[in-house]
């Protein structure tokens, strides 16, 4: 580490590389919060390194991403993969099951998915979606009055892409907050004052919303193509009581 450049300086300098991983960017962002005495800087870069836990709590809208719900069947002797469904295929006593999902984990958890199945898909599932499945399978038999069908999964499909696509969100806003404190600071200086880092982040505009129904916040296996990540029971998925 350039010991001669300031704190500003390392993290634009590391900002604007894009070899430079996240998560090394987010610790410098951590202790530049910490010197501002910046609670919500802290918070939101500890968020995205450790990931959002809270399966309760708020999420930057940017880890709302699409997903494409998918089954798995059996049917007799045949056997359907990856059969794109849609909410209005679920049984009606399921709720909240949609096409999107929030990425719960840390950056850089995201990041070695992402890098590790370039270009394809990532199959996102839980221990909940077992009862989905149980219920879908009870449902199309009698819509279909075929005693032997099974549906076996209920999953969603996610690009790798698209976890590309918060890296690149997250990384934008980091250039942004850096952009912020670099016109708010005169000429030669290097040290922001605490309210001047505080308004740069704040000026950032990283909203929160709720959380969508279903955040899958454990880490992922992706050893297969159909690599799954498991949602942990407790994870907020309405099922029939």
């Amino acid at each position: 580490m350039d010991q001669s450049l300031s704190m500003l300086a390392r993290l634009e300098r590391d900002v604007l590389d894009d070899s430079v991983a996240l998560a090394s960017i987010l610790r410098q962002v951590l202790i530049m919060g910490a010197h501002a005495s910046s609670a919500s800087l802290r918070t939101w870069a500890q968020q995205e390194l450790k990931g959002y836990s809270d399966p309760t709590g708020e999420v930057p809208a940017y880890r709302k991403v699409p997903a494409q719900l998918k089954a798995d069947t059996l049917a007799g002797r045949d056997h359907f993969k990856g059969q794109d469904i849609s909410p209005r295929d679920l049984p009606e006593t399921v709720e909240d099951v949609g096409n999107e999902v929030t990425i719960a984990w840390g950056v850089h958890e995201i990041q070695v998915t992402a890098g590790s199945r370039e270009g394809e898909h990532i199959r996102l599932g839980g221990t909940n979606m077992a009862q989905v499945a149980r219920l879908m399978t009870r449902d199309q038999r009698q819509r279909q009055g075929n005693p032997f069908l099974v549906v076996t999964s209920v999953y969603w499909s996610v690009s790798t892409a698209t976890l590309e696509g918060i890296l690149d969100q997250i990384r934008t806003r980091l250039t942004e907050f850096v952009a912020e404190l670099r016109s708010a600071l005169p000429n030669g200086e290097e040290e922001p004052t605490s309210e001047q880092v505080q308004r740069a982040f704040t000026s950032i505009h990283i909203t929160v919303g709720d959380n969508s129904p279903v955040t899958v916040s454990a880490p992922v296996a992706y050893a297969e193509q159909d690599a799954t990540a498991t949602v942990p029971a407790d994870a907020p998925l309405e099922l029939p009581r």
